[in-house]
């Protein structure tokens, strides 16, 4: 997974509570300390969870997807919409764009 327009923190990850063979053992939940290494990209085994911290303070829409075309293509991307009011003070629709839609 990664995150545009951040770095962030994996704080946690561990089995999403399903298994692909359930002879096999558990496997543990990982819990990093307080400062764990910073970074924009992670990968999610199989079947598990991640957690991650990040600092919003970074204004704009950001991209939060999977790197593997297939996972993408599926749908597995989202945005994050940080400080939206301030966006809205920070940006100006050219009034072309207006003027475009009041023609259609």
């Amino acid at each position: 997974m990664h995150l545009h327009g951040h770095d962030f923190q994996v704080t946690e990850y561990g089995p999403s509570g399903t298994q692909v063979d359930p002879d096999a053992p558990p496997i543990p939940v990982r819990k990093f300390s307080d400062w764990p290494m910073r970074r924009d990209t992670f990968v999610v085994p199989a079947f598990h969870y991640t957690k991650v911290r990040f600092h919003a303070d970074n204004p704009g829409v950001w991209m939060f997807h999977c790197h593997m075309d297939v996972h993408f293509a599926m749908g597995l991307a989202l945005t994050f919409v940080e400080a939206p009011d301030v966006l809205q003070k920070q940006q100006t629709i050219p009034q072309g764009l207006f003027d475009m839609c009041h023609r259609q």
